[in-house]
């Protein structure tokens, strides 16, 4: 797969720790398309590589958006970029790929935990723009954490995003079997975020009687590659 170079068009503060880069071709000229899901190889400074999903329109050809969580127990990945990564820099990533796809749902239930709405968030503008029956649940810490939070509220979309906060009223707090609903062949469920996160939803899908073919996941936390 050929390597791209990309050019920072944007840099911003999206939350609490959380940056978005928005990478464009140096020309202006059209990047390769990709699918609700993908996520590109970024070479980041110090000559690490790590995965990003991709979190705007897959519909768009000019520019492809990323959001990068600055993790504590970082080996250099997240903090290479949030440090060392401005607007104007140049970038090496690679062409996007999708092992987290949309499949056709009569239904499609999409939970993302912290930095794992970055995936959810592209499938929530496709479903939206096919027209598809979707709702998304948002959980995060806190309001301050919730990137793309206003950008969510003011979507066409938005009246099917929930969003959950830890620090919040119980009554606004993520009810899993209420969100997951009864099972349903033609309802697939997707999720992405941390690994506790993950188990709990697959675990409680799993209790519910969902099959496995049904619940897809990807954590946010991909493997380094040297």
């Amino acid at each position: 797969m050929t390597d791209l170079v990309v050019k920072v068009l944007a840099k911003r503060r999206e939350a609490e720790g959380i940056a978005s880069f928005e990478l464009g071709r140096a020309d202006g000229g059209p990047l390769p398309a990709f699918s609700a899901g993908s996520h590109v190889d970024v070479h980041v400074p110090g000559g690490l590589v790590r995965q990003y999903s991709l979190c705007n329109d897959a519909g768009e050809r000019h520019r492809y958006r990323m959001a990068v969580l600055r993790d504590p127990q970082t080996r250099g990945g997240s903090a290479g970029l949030h440090d060392s990564v401005n607007e104007g820099d140049l970038l090496t990533i690679s062409e996007p790929r999708n092992h987290f796809p949309l499949v056709h749902a009569k239904r499609t239930v999409l939970l993302a935990g912290g930095i794992g709405i970055t995936p959810l968030l592209c499938m929530a503008q496709r479903l939206h723009a096919i027209d598809a029956d979707f709702e998304l649940h948002y959980c995060t810490r806190s309001a301050a954490r919730t990137a793309f939070r206003e950008e969510i509220a003011a979507a066409p979309f938005a009246q099917r995003v929930h969003f959950h906060f830890d620090d919040g009223d119980a009554t606004q707090k993520l009810d899993l079997p209420k969100a997951l609903g009864a099972r349903d062949a033609g309802t697939h469920l997707y999720v992405c975020g941390p690994t506790g996160f993950i188990q709990h939803v697959t675990q409680t899908a799993q209790g519910l009687g969902w099959p496995p073919a049904q619940v897809h996941l990807e954590y946010f936390g991909a493997a380094p590659q040297d």
